[in-house]
């Protein structure tokens, strides 16, 4: 039996908030970035099938260039082959969308590659002959392409030691060649593999600073459009529902308390509105005071009831407009439940429009939430939505 959205929630009238707490932003960028990190895959996919068609075309124009010596039509056919597993590997590219065909493809590319460089280098003349470079060659792209670093070292040592059985099985080499041949693989594989993963964690910054709100560390426009972009594709059966929230009282802390206050308002609203989320929500800042809450797979019962718990959790801090929507009867796309979710947002902005008390400072130094809100925007001029 199916359970509902409202089952997930428990424990003393609030979610899972250890979950919350350890997943975080980071965790709600990359789950909605499963398109970009199969688009990544891909590419690099491609690429080291590329590099492998590429490498064994150069190779095969070697032997066709020095075809007077020994065993060049054997060098040729595995040259070949190498070629050929290359070209599936561009078609496999195309296809495979899970990490566990492409490290499957990757890795069988890579194992026909070495055993072909080891023919090859044997049939030339052993460790040091010219088609030995094909060791070099693999050990730079392993380092290159390889994410995880035990796997690499153990990808890397695979290749030392087919190069160093090519020296023991083919014609003798000075052992100084052996070192100096080995020295320079282990080298180019640290230099590459440190400066890949410097480059990795750059990526990784500059995709968190693309996505992230830097003030309070929620989805920003652009991140939100990630979450949710493969919610809406196969359909959604129920949810998921989204909550606009709108702070009634923002203007005023920024005008009485300083931008120092109202910085702190919205860090805080965040902090709270986390709190009572599941690990796969979201919560993304898309404006000045205004958040949009992503609840996967929830349907409108509980969205309504997250709704209650977030007014609950903010309301400490100041008071805010919420307002709901839930596909598919609210809407199937993003565009079409915020439409929806702005609009009852406003209704239950309108019933907070009479004045109450004027606002004060609680004891975190911002407005006290138990003030009603005054009005500050009317309902027409929210920046950049209409209330429809």
């Amino acid at each position: 039996m199916r359970r509902s959205g409202l089952d997930t929630y428990h424990g003393h009238g609030h979610f899972d908030r250890f979950h919350c707490h350890v997943i975080g932003s980071h965790r709600q960028v990359a789950v909605g970035a499963v398109d970009n990190r199969v688009t990544e895959r891909r590419r690099r996919m491609l690429l080291s099938a590329a590099l492998h068609v590429v490498s064994h075309g150069i190779a095969v124009s070697y032997c066709l260039m020095t075809w007077h010596q020994p065993h060049r039509s054997l060098m040729l056919a595995a040259y070949g082959f190498g070629m050929a597993s290359g070209i599936v590997g561009l078609w496999a590219a195309r296809t495979v969308t899970t990490k566990t065909s492409g490290y499957r493809v990757s890795f069988t590319i890579l194992l026909i590659t070495l055993a072909v460089a080891a023919l090859g280098a044997y049939w030339d003349g052993g460790a040091a002959s010219p088609a030995a470079v094909g060791f070099v060659t693999t050990a730079v792209f392993v380092a290159s392409h390889t994410p995880h670093l035990r796997l690499m070292m153990g990808l890397a040592t695979l290749t030392v030691g087919s190069y160093l059985a090519v020296a023991a099985t083919g014609r003798p080499v000075p052992p100084g060649h052996v070192f100096i041949y080995v020295a320079a693989m282990v080298v180019l594989i640290s230099v590459c593999s440190a400066q890949a993963r410097i480059l990795a964690r750059q990526r990784s910054q500059l995709r968190s600073l693309a996505e992230l709100d830097p003030l309070t560390g929620a989805l920003n426009r652009r991140g939100l459009a990630e979450f949710t972009r493969h919610l809406f594709r196969n359909g959604c059966r129920p949810g998921p529902s989204l909550l606009c929230l709108d702070l009634d009282d923002f203007k005023l802390v920024n005008d009485r308390l300083g931008h120092a206050a109202g910085d702190r308002l919205l860090q805080r609203t965040v902090a709270a509105t986390r709190e009572v989320l599941r690990a796969g929500d979201a919560i993304a800042r898309i404006g000045g005071d205004e958040f949009v809450v992503v609840l996967v797979d929830a349907d409108d019962v509980t969205a309504r009831t997250v709704l209650t718990r977030i007014d609950a959790a903010v309301r400490p801090h100041a008071r805010a407009s919420i307002g709901s929507a839930t596909a598919p009867q609210d809407g199937d796309t993003l565009d079409a439940l915020m439409q929806v979710a702005d609009q009852r947002l406003y209704r239950m902005k309108q019933e907070h429009r009479p004045a109450g008390a004027p606002p004060r400072e609680d004891r975190h130094g911002l407005l006290s939430s138990r003030s009603d809100a005054l009005g500050v925007r009317a309902a027409g001029q929210r920046p950049g939505w209409s209330p429809g």
